[in-house]
């Protein structure tokens, strides 16, 4: 899992190693605690426009509710995605929780007086993730903030085509997460982009989704924790 992309010329055309102290090691070191947020997430796809409000206080099966469309108007691909979400959705959205997929071997490519951005090749977290089985044929790359240390965004895209199963070839693939702060001052997904097209069965697809995660609004007597 070491395919990283050269850095620029004044690094000598060698990767340079994390360490500690780098902009990579203070976004990952920041705080994590902070309270709980109820927020919207408007999610648009070839088959679907959607926005759902999650409130992670509720007990699990109670979390989510939709906003629109109409009920009556769901179709039954909205009806499962909904019951899938209602039964995963744990209101954990902050950009801290990908340092689990970010190895020590990442690498600094470019750096300004605000930014750093490193490559790296994607590692499983702690917890089963539906990208553990594909993460060996992606590239990541990771923006962060120095000034008040956080990831600001994370790219994962496949640099050539490869078979998930013996019966599906993914031609390309990219899953974008952007980052925007939240009142506490960590960062959250505000914008996930993910684009795959390729075959199945010996019929060619291309699917392209849009999420947006906004309206954060703080949950009274939530306390402090890391969701």
């Amino acid at each position: 899992m070491r395919r990283s992309l050269l850095p620029l010329a004044l690094c000598a055309l060698l990767p340079l190693q994390v360490h500690a102290g780098t902009p990579l090691e203070d976004a990952l070191a920041a705080p994590t605690d902070g309270p709980l947020y109820m927020f919207d997430i408007i999610i648009q796809n070839t088959d679907t426009d959607a926005m759902v409000r999650v409130d992670p206080s509720r007990p699990q099966g109670e979390r989510l509710s939709v906003i629109s469309p109409a009920r009556e108007d769901w179709s039954d691909d909205f009806r499962k995605l909904v019951k899938e979400m209602d039964a995963d959705t744990d209101g954990d959205i902050w950009c801290h929780g990908f340092g689990e997929n970010i190895p020590a071997s990442a690498a600094l490519v470019s750096e300004t007086a605000t930014k750093a951005t490193y490559t790296f090749k994607p590692q499983p977290g702690s917890k089963p993730d539906d990208l553990d089985d594909i993460y060996k044929y992606l590239t990541g790359t990771v923006v962060v903030a120095k000034d008040n240390p956080a990831i600001l965004s994370v790219e994962m895209v496949s640099e050539k085509a490869f078979r998930p199963l013996p019966i599906a070839k993914i031609k390309d693939f990219k899953l974008k997460f952007d980052c925007s702060r939240a009142p506490d001052g960590r960062t959250h997904v505000s914008r996930v982009n993910i684009d795959i097209s390729g075959s199945a069965m010996m019929q060619g697809f291309s699917e392209t989704e849009r999420q947006t995660i906004t309206n954060l609004k703080p949950l009274p007597q939530s306390g402090m924790g890391t969701k």
